[in-house]
């Protein structure tokens, strides 16, 4: 019963595809798909990146017909009589009502395999496009006691075996066995014995099959086989230990072994330490970077948008185009080179390499990095603290400063109120003093019972002039006392004859001498001296020095002297008198606002600080000179020529 069934099935799948269903004419609305064969479900990564290149190109290009995907869902290699049955089972829908797809694109070795193992004319006039696979390929035979292990089919050639069938387009991978035995010769020129080493797949079996067909060819080698099909990982790595570094192996492919189950990834790693000397080359670029040497293999790449083109091509012109080869390149491990002591020196192929030696940085960059970012935090957090503390400390000594600021302000308010208070008191009884004078005698005057004579009339009139002057000067004092406050004292410069200035003050200073046991001199050591200055204000202060003389002098000289000096381009004018004195410890008290050394003596205590302020404007200074002891001297500089504002 069991040969019988499998005996239909030998027959049913020999059937051709239209031979399932009645012919009928397609509908001109019908566009034939463009359908889409996968070796591997659609979910599989690299397929699923080939067909997201493929619909974005094919959809760019604005192609109506249609695009239907289907898989053959190929798993392992005991089931490949089953590929082909599942391949004409998705196909045959496909060739109802005599229809055709306008073009079959095959992604895969296990899809492309089975469909050019079909000896069918309808697929043989349908246009084909192929990729993701390499050119060696073997046919899938129907026979159902096909025993695996021992099956040996012949290699063919994609680009060249099979132009009965109707290859429009397609990318393959080339896997060129004689440049990688070059490449064992040029290394190790004296080996003569290689080992080739593939699994228990399809891929595997094609290489086993490319390889085999080339040996007979080249006679350089003494040919070994490590075939997944016969041998499991443990036996294989068992071999390729007991093998010496005078033979090579060449790794073709090696994912599963005998058990029929997928190896884990790092088996490769496994091969590589039990015989880390042996030279092992690699045709496909398995496992480089951390077992082979060396190896001339394919650069792999996603090709959906390659082969989108080469099918929107032939939907456009109908033209076929020959199937391309990607590009190969030699690349070699630097640190299995140098642990095996080879040199490229000479080797005049470009080249890529892999596991260059780093660079300090880079071999140590994460902890380099790290280090950096500790040191940058570390420096930050230093910065802003240093200058968190600094700010501290300034707002600390601001603090202190302003706190001493306030203690000043505080004692400043007080002096002034005091000193306010004690203004008001002086202004009051300097007032109150000339003010009850002038009253006095003027009601005298306004009485007509008084009886006066005319040297009385006279003696009053005189006294009610003095007072009236005392309060006129009082009240100029005190606003100019406030224009200076308020700095808005204005000097009118100009050049005048300091001689005659001096001569001047000193006859208005006699002039109101009422005593006649004063006398007022003048002494210079020039005859004429032009400078500029305020004429007004330098009378002024030459007028407040004299009186302030004339009120401590009873009895002698008030000396107005004058004298260029040599240096700085200055004057100096000095009142002296012979009066009372003014002691060391008041000589700088005596320039303050308000300050009398004695209470009972007329006057508001300003004269003096308006002096002060006068001379310092006309750029020069004033003091009580100290040793000067025959009663006060008051000395005062002043600028020959004005600075420019």
């Amino acid at each position: 019963m069991r040969t019988v069934i499998l005996l239909f099935l030998s027959v049913l799948l020999n059937l051709p595809l239209w031979a399932q269903a009645e012919p009928r004419t397609a509908s001109p609305k019908e566009l034939a798909p463009v359908v889409i064969v996968s070796s591997y479900n659609t979910a599989v990564r690299h397929v699923n990146e080939n067909l997201a290149e493929f619909f974005e190109e094919y959809t760019r290009s604005g192609i109506p017909n249609p695009i239907t995907v289907e898989d053959i869902n190929a798993h392992n290699l005991r089931d490949c009589l089953g590929w082909r049955h599942r391949l004409r089972r998705v196909l045959r829908k496909y060739y109802e009502h005599g229809n055709r797809p306008a073009c079959i694109v095959l992604l895969g070795l296990e899809a492309s395999s089975v469909f050019f193992s079909f000896d069918d004319a309808e697929l043989k006039r349908t246009p084909v496009v192929v990729g993701m696979r390499n050119s060696a390929i073997v046919k899938i035979p129907a026979q159902q006691n096909l025993d695996i292990v021992e099956w040996d089919p012949e290699s063919y050639d994609l680009t060249k075996d099979f132009n009965d069938y109707n290859i429009v387009g397609g990318e393959l991978y080339y896997y060129d066995v004689k440049r990688n035995l070059d490449l064992i010769k040029r290394f190790y020129p004296k080996c003569s014995t290689i080992t080739f080493m593939t699994d228990n797949t399809l891929r595997g079996v094609t290489m086993h099959a490319l390889f085999k067909k080339y040996a007979q060819k080249d006679k350089r080698f003494d040919v070994n086989y490590i075939d997944g099909r016969k041998m499991s990982m443990i036996e294989a790595d068992e071999t390729i230990s007991n093998m010496p570094p005078s033979q090579a192996l060449l790794l073709g492919t090696w994912s599963v072994d005998n058990s029929n189950s997928y190896v884990v990834r790092n088996s490769t790693y496994t091969f590589g330490q039990t015989n880390p000397k042996l030279p092992t080359f690699t045709l496909t670029d398995v496992a480089m970077g951390h077992w082979p040497v060396a190896g001339y293999s394919p650069r792999y790449h996603v090709m959906g948008r390659t082969l989108a083109d080469k099918v929107v091509e032939f939907l456009k012109t109908g033209r076929k185009k020959p199937i391309g080869l990607v590009e190969n390149r030699y690349v070699f491990d630097l640190q299995r080179l140098n642990m095996l002591k080879l040199s490229l020196d000479g080797f005049s192929f470009n080249y890529d390499v892999v596991n260059e030696p780093l660079s300090v940085f880079e071999e140590y960059r994460d902890t380099i990095l790290f280090i950096t970012v500790l040191i940058i935090v570390l420096v930050s957090a230093l910065a802003i603290t240093l200058h968190l503390l600094r700010k501290s400390r300034r707002l600390s000594a601001k603090l202190v400063k302003q706190g001493k600021e306030l203690l000043v302000a505080k004692y400043n308010a007080e002096e002034a109120n005091q000193t306010k208070s004690r203004f008001i008191a002086s202004i009051s009884h300097e007032i109150r003093t000339p003010l009850n004078a002038v009253l006095g005698f003027s009601q005298l005057f306004a009485n007509d019972q008084i009886e006066m004579s005319a040297e009385e009339r006279k003696q009053y009139a005189d006294l009610i002039m003095t007072n009236s002057n005392m309060l006129l000067k009082l009240i100029d004092d005190v606003l100019e006392v406030s224009k200076i406050e308020a700095g808005k004292l204005k000097f009118s410069i100009g050049e005048h004859d300091v001689v005659a200035l001096v001569n001047t003050a000193a006859k208005i200073a006699d002039a109101n001498n009422k005593s006649a046991d004063v006398e007022i001199r003048v002494a210079t050591n020039v005859s004429r001296l032009m400078i500029e200055t305020d004429r007004e204000r330098l009378l002024q202060v030459l007028a407040n020095l004299t009186t302030n003389a004339k009120k401590c002098t009873e009895k002698g000289t008030i000396t107005i002297a004058l004298e260029k000096l040599r240096k700085d381009d200055m004057i100096s004018i000095s009142v002296s008198d012979t009066g009372c004195g003014i002691p060391k410890e008041k000589a700088t008290e005596v320039f303050e606002r308000f300050s009398k050394l004695n209470s009972f003596r007329q006057g508001t205590g300003l004269g003096l600080s308006i002096c002060k302020a006068f001379v310092e404007e006309l750029g020069g200074k004033i003091w009580v000179d100290t040793t000067y002891t025959e009663g006060a001297r008051f000395v005062f500089t002043h600028s020959i020529r004005q600075k420019k504002q």
